[in-house]
């Protein structure tokens, strides 16, 4: 049961309208110091990143739990 709620819930934020999620601004012409400056700076670029990193860090929990078996 756990799974699969955790797997509907994964799939409905994957799913999730990227519009909601989106800001103004054209990002196709900016160095790599002025994208990093943006990313550190913008609350939704740093809600993603903590995100991708939690979910990196739960994988590699699950993988070595499953490495022990």
């Amino acid at each position: 049961m756990k799974t699969i709620l955790s797997r509907t819930l994964f799939a409905a934020a994957l799913l999730a309208p990227a519009a909601a999620f989106a800001h103004p601004g054209d990002h196709t012409a900016m160095t790599v110091g002025q994208v990093a400056r943006h990313i550190i700076t913008s609350p939704d670029h740093l809600a993603e990143l903590v995100m991708a990193g939690l979910m990196v860090l739960g994988l590699g929990i699950r993988a070595r739990r499953r490495a022990r078996r």
